[in-house]
């Protein structure tokens, strides 16, 4: 099985990675896999981000309402709820948080029910700590120019129906 977040860097390079990464920035994570979870928690709290890791939608569900977090990084492979019907629950409780949805399976139909569910991003495993910089540096952006949001483009809403 091959290893779900990509190892083979510099100890300093997540660090570097994620230096847009404030930390009054904070994340939630949700990932059932224990190894994964701290793996991911601890490569983001290096790079100065406040996390919070939960291992099922209910306990997420729990947090957000305790604590308003800049991102949410969600497993779609999750037992009982899962990755989209969390996702889904946010945008309806918290329209403006973004959520991204990881998992280890890419295909165009779960890539759309994503964006439906209201997810701003589907990151594939294994993928590069990197790849979360960069969604905080799009989401940043967004926010600036005023545009952020967990809401579907309508056209994919269309597209959908």
């Amino acid at each position: 099985m091959p290893d779900p977040i990509d190892t083979d860097i510099e100890i300093q390079s997540p660090a570097k990675a994620l230096a847009k990464v404030r930390p009054e920035n904070g994340v939630l994570l949700v990932e059932d896999d224990p190894d994964m979870q701290w793996r991911l928690a601890r490569l983001l709290t290096l790079s100065g981000a406040r996390v919070v890791g939960t291992s099922s939608g209910e306990a997420a569900l729990a947090v957000i309402e305790q604590w308003p977090a800049d991102l949410v990084l969600i497993d779609q492979s999750l037992p009982g709820m899962s990755g989209l019907e969390i996702a889904r629950k946010i945008r309806a409780l918290h329209p403006g948080m973004p959520v991204v949805l990881m998992s280890s399976e890419e295909n165009a139909d779960l890539r759309l029910a994503a964006k439906i569910a209201g997810a701003v991003e589907l990151l594939i495993k294994p993928f590069r700590i990197e790849s979360i910089s960069e969604i905080f540096a799009r989401l940043k952006q967004a926010v600036a120019a005023g545009v952020a949001s967990n809401e579907p483009p309508r056209e994919e809403l269309a597209a959908a129906e």
